[in-house]
Parts: structure tokens; C-alpha cells; sequence
């Protein structure tokens, strides 16, 4: 009899000590697969910007566990394809202390037959934009409207534009007035040049209207859009504002050639390029990244690219 209350009293002390090891443990998902958990600047910009709930990290095709314990990094997961697999943490990784963010919901940006958001189409014409003779011209992108669930958080709806055919590096504007935002990084434009040398500053590309509608989502769209979590072709590159110094949220990421050009004036000398214009296209087979600062109104542009 004695043996028995030994053994049960060995089952209650291991689950007891079970309980109290999951109760100083923490856990993070993170969408993507390209970081450095030493705590830096891009570590916490990469934290905010990538975490996901444990559902979504098993669903999207790369992401990445974090196991804390006592808030601190004691061991790290790499998911891919539904493989599960250990991540060898440095040294510099190893006791990252853990911080509580709530995880990113991811939307489906799909067409739908009515919204008030929408890609392409004409600018409204109260709407000005940003235009200068050393540059190719700005692209009217669409809009993204407040009044639809994945935006609710923008403090008025977006009116989206760049100028798609320049080599820009990053492109901040500032939406301080939202009907006639301004470039803020004027000089790194200047210097950006373009790879099209048919484009003139009033060449004209205006694509077809084709409103999108939000959907959640545990996955990446293979759609036309989404937002929430950005996937990157290339490493993370998330921005911070030059106005106001913190990690800009983002807003949304749209692909290549999912809109069709309505019309141009654009007359190519070579033939070959006429693709890159049948479409709302980002340098060949790249995606647009957009992020948003509530607080400064700054939007920045990004394109990446394989």
C-alpha cells in the first residue's frame, strides 16, 4: 500500500511541476523565416510586424516558435511546409526576453462586385498628385477605405499611389493633408532613375477599378492581395517613420499583374516591354508593400522582387 502512495505521490509532484513549467512558459509565432533574435532595432521591428496566432504559424508556409521560460529565450522552432524543425539559437539569441503583443490578424483582399475600397481605377478628381519633371509619373493604385474591417484602424482612407517605373529604394509621403499628400524623400527619388527610358513625367497609365473586399484569413492570399502580415520575397525590410521615429504598421502588400491596365499613353520602342504595362506591375514579378504611421500620416512604398 505504502509502494502505491509513493508512486501516486510521484505522479502528483510531475504533474504538478508540469503545470508550474507551463505556467513560466511563453511562446511566440512569427510569419517568415529571415531574423536575428539578439534584440536590436530590426529584432523588435520584426517581432511587432511578423507575430501570428499558433494556428496561422501551422498554416502559412514559413514561421517561426519562439519558446520563452521565465521571459526568457530559452529555444526556437522553424516551421515549413508542416516540417517542424529546431532552430539553432546563437549566442546572442539565447535569453531575448519575451514581450506580449497580440498577434496579427491576416485578411484576404479579394474581388468583390461592391466595397469602398478598391485598386485602380481613376483618382478622384479633388485629388492631386505628387508629379516632377526629373521623374517618371505616379501611379494611382486604388484606395483603402476605414469603413472596411482590415482598415478600420487608419485614421481616414488611403488613396494610394507611386510611381511604379522609377528604381526607388523606399518612398515616404506624407498624407498630413489626404487629398494632397506629398513626397518626403524627394532627393532619394531624384536619384532613383528608371529603368524605362519611353517613360516622359506626364506619360499616363491608368488601370482598371476592381473593388476588393477583406476576408480573415489563417493563410496568405493567392489572391490579389492582404493584409495584416506582410510575406517577404526578399529579407524584412520594415520601415520606421522619418517623422516620427517609430516601427511603422502595415497596411497592405499587393501582386503583380492581378489588375489589368485600362489605357495608356506610354508608346514603347521595343515591344518586348509591353507586359510591364498590360498590368499593375512591380518591377516583373514583384510585390508592393505599403505601411502606414497613424500618428506622423506617413505612408512608405515598398517593391521587392526575385
Amino acid at each position: 500500500m505504502k509502494f502505491y502512495k509513493n508512486i501516486l505521490l510521484l505522479i502528483t509532484m510531475g504533474i504538478l511541476s508540469s503545470c508550474i513549467a507551463q505556467e513560466n512558459e511563453q511562446r511566440i509565432y512569427l510569419a517568415g523565416w529571415e531574423a536575428e533574435f539578439n534584440g536590436d532595432e530590426d529584432c523588435q521591428k520584426f517581432i511587432e510586424t511578423q507575430v501570428i496566432d499558433k494556428k496561422t504559424a501551422h498554416t502559412v508556409w514559413s514561421s517561426i516558435e519562439l519558446v520563452f521560460e521565465n521571459k526568457k529565450l530559452v529555444k526556437a522552432y522553424d516551421h515549413e511546409e508542416g516540417q517542424k524543425t529546431e532552430r539553432k539559437l546563437n549566442e546572442s539569441e539565447i535569453g531575448l526576453e519575451y514581450t506580449a503583443i497580440k498577434p496579427h490578424q491576416i485578411y484576404e483582399l479579394n474581388r468583390t462586385t461592391n466595397s469602398q475600397s478598391y485598386l485602380g481605377g481613376e483618382a478622384p478628381p479633388e485629388f492631386t498628385m505628387p508629379s516632377f519633371e526629373f521623374n517618371t509619373p505616379f501611379q494611382y493604385l486604388g484606395k483603402f477605405s476605414k469603413s472596411d474591417a482590415p482598415f478600420t484602424w487608419l485614421p481616414f482612407d488611403i488613396h494610394l499611389i507611386a510611381p511604379l517605373y522609377s528604381n526607388f529604394e523606399k518612398l515616404y509621403v506624407d498624407y498630413s493633408d489626404p487629398m494632397h499628400p506629398k513626397v518626403i524623400n524627394v532627393e532619394e527619388l531624384k536619384e532613383a532613375g528608371t529603368s524605362y527610358d519611353d517613360l516622359q513625367p506626364d506619360s499616363e497609365i491608368i488601370y482598371k477599378k476592381v473593388y476588393i473586399k477583406g476576408q480573415k484569413s489563417n493563410d496568405y492570399s493567392n489572391g490579389m492581395a492582404h493584409t495584416g502580415v506582410p510575406s517577404w520575397i526578399q529579407y524584412p525590410d520594415i520601415p520606421t517613420c522619418p517623422k516620427s521615429q517609430k516601427t511603422m504598421r502595415f497596411l497592405g502588400q499587393i501582386t503583380s499583374d492581378v489588375v489589368s491596365t485600362e489605357r495608356t499613353n506610354v508608346h514603347l520602342k521595343d515591344e518586348w516591354y509591353q507586359q510591364y504595362f498590360d498590368s499593375m506591375n512591380f518591377w516583373g514579378d514583384g510585390d508592393l508593400y505599403i505601411f502606414f504611421d497613424s500618428d506622423s500620416k506617413v505612408a512608405c512604398f515598398i517593391i521587392q522582387n526575385t
